[in-house]
């Protein structure tokens, strides 16, 4: 079994290498060419991206952990995102393609100016390297199951094939991948996985009620809902790495389509996972939840095709992970650097250099959060969440209800600071989820500060 799937991991690898290699000249001729492709992804390949992007660590490592501890329920973690992306689509992506823009923070700084850019592209840049810790912690989670390889070194090889092809070809290596990674996802997830976990576990009847009980279970409760509709629903809906998609899209029209049928495909790939982790609990010896979907591949099918599996969640990983790194070069290429400069634009050479940089504070991020990866993924959505995503939809108001700038950057500050703080320190929020806490901070501030403004006009 190690053998081969060494061999179908190697082939993949080399694979998505090639394609970096491929495509490094048309990525290094500028930042539009190098960060959202020159504009030019139609709806077939804006649809891939967004939907390899949004499925990710979350949609299968994490889902699969929730789903595997709390039943049903925890399915709510796919759902709360499917529906943020549908929001976006029916509501906000043609309007955030129409800015123009390149990165979250710049279309912010439209609105309240460079200020509140500059704190922006901060909050962006920490929660995409909490983000990017996740997915080398969901790796590692996956490689370490297949090979058996210490933690650090599987953590160590996932980083460095995240960062090599995405600093050679940037986004048109990105995108090309998503189309070799999305196929691998779909044949090995909803297709092999989910059909050798039903065969082999017999169906699922036979599971404690509990395991069926939805909305909500005796371990999953209302404000747990709550909580996933604001920690994954929200960032779906607002999200730095999904905007970069977006504006990579040809237009309004293509940016629309994409992300509602990105939606889809999320809804799709949950109901897979979770059917796979209700079969893991129905079938299998207890496991430890953040392992339940790589022991159940590796209990239900057979050597080849569990090695297929494998090998399409390391590339589920990747997927999302190649577009976190880019967003977070791009926040500082555009957003961050040039102020530092005098007002130049940082050099092409040296925004290729940043995945590195990110990759490494990434992998350090995940060493000291003790490669946790369900403690990772409510600390990088909580920041993200409660910092920036009020501001952005409160940013496309119309002109008589926009929040004066001071309060856009206070909220923002606020709502972060209070969500990781309440992430590092429990006890601060009384039991509450410190990502609803950050969210109301946030929309203290921003209340306030609009109704202060309109007395004094």
């Amino acid at each position: 079994m190690p053998a081969l799937t060494i061999a179908a991991l190697g082939l993949y690898l080399a694979a998505v290498l090639a394609i970096g290699f491929a495509w490094r000249r048309r990525a290094g001729r500028d930042e539009a060419s190098y960060f959202v492709a020159d504009r030019s992804l139609d709806t077939f390949w804006g649809f891939l991206g967004l939907a390899s992007l949004t499925t990710g660590g979350s949609t299968t490592i994490a889902l699969a952990a929730l789903v595997y501890t709390h039943g049903l329920s925890g399915l709510w973690l796919d759902l709360a995102g499917a529906l943020g992306l549908f929001a976006l689509g029916f509501f906000f992506a043609r309007r955030v393609r129409r800015e123009g823009a390149v990165t979250l923070p710049e279309i912010l700084g439209t609105h309240y100016g460079a200020a509140a850019r500059r704190v922006a592209a901060v909050l962006v840049l920490v929660s995409e390297i909490v983000w990017f810790a996740l997915l080398t912690e969901a790796t590692q989670v996956v490689l370490t199951a297949a090979f058996g390889l210490a933690p650090t070194r599987a953590i160590l090889l996932s980083t460095a094939v995240f960062v090599a092809y995405t600093s050679l070809g940037g986004q048109y290596a990105v995108v090309r991948t998503d189309l070799l990674q999305y196929g691998l996802m779909v044949v090995g997830i909803p297709g092999v996985g989910l059909a050798c976990a039903l065969s082999a576990a017999k169906g699922l009847g036979g599971l404690a009620p509990a395991a069926w009980s939805f909305p909500t279970s005796p371990t999953f409760h209302a404000g747990d809902i709550a909580a996933m509709l604001v920690l994954i629903g929200l960032p779906h809906m607002v999200g730095s790495d999904v905007y970069l998609k977006l504006n990579s899209c040809r237009d309004e029209d293509t940016a629309r389509r994409s992300t509602l049928y990105a939606a889809v495909s999320k809804i799709l790939f949950g109901l897979s996972v979770a059917a796979i982790a209700l079969a893991a609990r129905k079938a299998l010896p207890p496991v430890e939840a953040a392992s339940a979907l790589p022991a159940a591949v590796l209990a239900f099918a057979p050597p080849a095709l569990a090695a297929l599996v494998l090998v399409a969640l390391v590339a589920t990983m990747q997927t999302s992970a190649d577009i976190v790194l880019l967003s977070a070069s791009a926040v500082t290429a555009r957003d961050l650097a040039p102020p530092l400069l005098g007002g130049r634009a940082l050099p092409i050479a040296a925004s290729r250099a940043l995945p590195l940089l990110y990759g490494t504070l990434g992998l350090l991020t995940a060493l000291v959060l003790d490669r946790d990866v369900l403690r990772t993924l409510r600390l990088g959505y909580s920041i993200f969440a409660a910092g920036l995503i009020l501001p952005t939809l409160a940013a496309f108001l119309p002109g008589r209800w926009r929040v004066p700038t001071r309060g856009a950057i206070a909220a923002m500050i606020a709502g972060g600071a209070t969500a990781a703080a309440g992430r590092f320190f429990p006890q601060l929020s009384g039991g509450r989820d410190p990502v609803l806490i950050g969210t109301a901070a946030n929309a203290a501030v921003l209340l306030v500060t609009f109704a202060t403004s309109r007395a004094r006009r």
